[in-house]
């Protein structure tokens, strides 16, 4: 109650409105958004890096892939080289003998085939010679000393070969093996000689293209100083237990080439017989690649080429959205229309969230599927062009081309049963 005459002092009233209440909360929600938001973008910038990290291990992946696909083509033209150099260095010992020494060799290897009568034979892949027949054999035409007796070498398929004695694991790893219980390559009128030589040896390309021998085919033996010329006349797939083919005939003068058949399998025995016909009859070239072949390979390898472009497209705009998506605050005021319920402005902050962070981890799936789909077309890619120039470049050009054709033809063509030969 209030006196008269006195001043009247009222206390302070605070009217505090429901509306204000709701703007702080809503500006606290705000700022726990803004946090949220700010988080989830450290986050997304860890998984753009981590998306990097993972093409760093995709590029090793892609270079152990590589490596493993390249070693047995690469390694068969490094060994390739060596057989080559063997080869040269017998031309260089033979050539440093005096005549007289190539003629006493020579004289010998013919008496020890008149002597040697017909030969006790055995599957070389199964029996190890442990005989040494008429006690004298590694002596015959021991050119180097390290049991090279001469060479094989058949240009069609590319192959030059040293032929040592025996058909041991040691002898036929690198190169062909003379069966010990055979002839010696000659000019004698009854002999029949034996070299074998393995097909698929890892890292080899030995006798893996004897299959491409057809009959009339030429291939020469080089012993000493003589070229010996033979023609193919016969190709059969025996048992291995079956021996029969290989026994001399009166009056023939024979060299058979033995190697295992089929390809990965081995249960049989692929042989190639040819008859003497002179020496210096210049042997059989290779033939030119099929040209269906090198269009169709072409046209492969264009298509990786163009896949591998647009997919290194696609990758680049994944990674330039990424690279936005870093860079953009999220900027998250608080500010809804007056009276507008905090909840619902909450739950379209929340589906923001979720909807860019859906979007980043698609982003970085997809760039992480396109590298790689870029690997392995660019493989792929790799493999056919490798494929097509070896077949339009000889080997007296760039060997390894030629090698990579015969490897293709061999190995994948002759996998899905369409191989040339």
């Amino acid at each position: 109650m209030s006196v008269p005459g006195q001043a009247t002092t009222s206390a302070p009233i605070i009217v505090v409105s429901g509306n204000h209440f709701q703007d702080k909360n809503q500006q606290g929600k705000a700022g726990q958004a803004a946090a949220t938001a700010s988080k989830q973008a450290k986050n997304g910038g860890k998984a753009s890096k981590s998306g990097r990290g993972f093409g760093l291990l995709e590029t090793l992946a892609f270079l152990i892939g590589l490596a493993i696909f390249l070693y047995p083509l690469l390694s068969a033209y490094v060994n390739y080289s060596k057989d080559s150099a063997a080869v040269d260095n017998y031309d260089q010992i033979v050539d440093a003998l005096s005549p007289a020494q190539r003629r006493a060799m020579w004289r010998d290897a013919k008496k020890y085939d008149e002597e040697l009568g017909k030969p006790t034979l055995r599957d070389p892949f199964k029996y190890k010679e442990v005989q040494e027949p008429l006690g004298r054999y590694y002596k015959i035409l021991n050119v180097d000393g390290k049991g090279m007796m001469a060479y094989v070498e058949i240009p069609k398929i590319h192959v030059k070969l040293p032929v040592r004695h025996g058909t041991s694991d040691e002898v036929l790893k690198d190169g062909t093996g003379h069966i010990a219980t055979t002839h010696v390559p000659t000019d004698n009128r009854t002999i029949h000689s034996v070299i074998t030589g393995h097909t698929g040896e890892v890292g080899y390309m030995l006798f893996d293209n004897l299959t491409q021998l057809r009959k009339g085919d030429v291939f020469q033996i080089r012993v000493l100083k003589r070229h010996m010329s033979y023609k193919v006349d016969q190709i059969k797939v025996i048992l291995p237990t079956d021996v029969s083919a290989l026994q001399p005939i009166q009056n023939s003068n024979y060299v058979t080439l033995l190697t295992c058949y089929p390809y990965g399998v081995n249960s049989h025995r692929l042989i190639v017989r040819g008859h003497y016909i002179g020496d210096d009859v210049p042997p059989t070239q290779p033939e030119g690649a099929p040209i269906y072949m090198v269009w169709v390979l072409l046209a492969l390898f264009l298509i990786c080429l163009v896949g591998w472009y647009l997919l290194s497209r696609r990758r680049r705009n994944c990674r330039h959205e990424l690279e936005q998506m870093e860079h953009l605050e999220s900027r998250a005021t608080g500010s809804g229309t007056m009276g507008e319920p905090l909840a619902t402005i909450m739950v379209s902050h929340d589906q923001e969230t979720r909807s860019e962070a859906t979007r980043r981890r698609r982003l970085i799936r997809t760039r992480r599927i396109c590298s790689a789909l870029m690997w392995l077309l660019a493989v792929l890619g790799l493999f056919f062009a490798w494929g097509t120039v070896g077949m339009m470049m000889r080997i007296s050009l760039l060997p390894v081309f030629d090698l990579g054709y015969r490897w293709f033809d061999t190995h994948v063509l002759y996998f899905f049963g369409i191989s040339k030969f």
